[in-house]
């Protein structure tokens, strides 16, 4: 007798099972699949934002900046902005009134440390103590130097004991930052320019925002809304880079003169070499001048 290709009801029920159980894979895999292509897709996307900004960073920072340009009025040939008290700047050096880099080799460095810097020589007795401070506005130990000794030298500027002089360096450019030692350096000769008497308290409030920031740097936003806080506007010289090639100037000067780091302090023609307390050390050139 032949046997039959039928189905038994069990066997039935086995196969629908077994079919419904493979249906139910094949989903389970192309939930997956689709859970996949969303979650690449997802990271796809911020890789995307992440290389426009990282792009969008990179050409802000690498914007052609003239190598010519104009300087502020109370700036020296070195590059210096000299304070006489927290609301005034001495005057500029007469005729100092463009830079041009263009033909400008960079300093080699000869790996010895500086014994004096130009324009660092010791004022007579009876003048006010010069204090000359090479500084980078992404340095943390610049930071440290202003937070120490910021309010003792603002003492100082508003007795009429010392003129503190400051060479703002881009020793520290760096195009994740937008080149933010070059961008807080323009800043700082624009308020010079524009609003000297907000000079000093610009600069203490640069240098006080590492605290936050960490060398990310402050975006030019922030620093227009800073000096707007102080009631100044240099929006347009901040956006224009309109001191840029001053701040490449003084970045050649003080490679020049073998500046091999930041903060460097010269006090009375001599380097502060940081083994007696900064206030004590000018305590006693202040005395000498008596």
């Amino acid at each position: 007798m032949a046997s039959s290709n039928k189905q038994t009801k069990a066997e039935r029920q086995q196969t629908a099972r077994e079919k419904a159980r493979q249906m139910q894979e094949e989903q389970r895999r192309q939930e997956k699949r689709r859970s996949l292509m969303v979650r690449w897709g997802v990271v796809g996307a911020v890789v995307v934002v992440i290389a426009v900004v990282v792009g969008v960073i990179f050409m802000n920072s690498s914007r052609a900046i003239p190598e010519a340009g104009p300087v502020p009025s109370a700036a020296n040939e070195y590059g210096g902005i000299a304070l006489t008290s927290t609301s005034e700047l001495a005057p500029g050096d007469e005729g100092f009134t463009e830079v041009d880099n263009a033909e400008a080799a960079q300093p080699e460095n000869t790996g010895e440390a500086a014994t004096s810097v130009p324009g660092g020589e010791a004022r007579p007795a009876g003048e006010p103590a010069q204090i000359i401070v090479y500084a980078d506005a992404n340095c943390v130990h610049c930071a440290d130097f202003e937070q120490q000794n910021s309010g003792q030298m603002a003492e100082w500027l508003d007795a009429g004991e010392v003129t503190v002089e400051y060479r703002m360096l881009d020793y520290l450019d760096n195009p994740a930052t937008g080149n933010y030692s070059s961008r807080a350096g323009n800043a700082l000769a624009c308020m010079a320019e524009q609003s000297p008497e907000n000079y000093h308290s610009f600069l203490t409030q640069i240098f006080a925002s590492y605290a936050t920031k960490q060398g990310e740097g402050l975006s030019d936003d922030e620093l227009q809304e800073m000096a707007s806080g102080l009631g100044a506007d240099i929006s347009g010289c901040i956006d224009g880079n309109e001191y840029r090639p001053f701040v490449t100037h003084t970045g050649l000067q003080a490679r020049e003169a073998q500046i091999a780091g930041t903060p460097s302090v010269w006090v009375q023609g001599e380097n502060w070499d940081q083994s007696t307390p900064f206030a004590e050390y000018v305590e006693g050139k202040i005395a000498e001048q008596s």
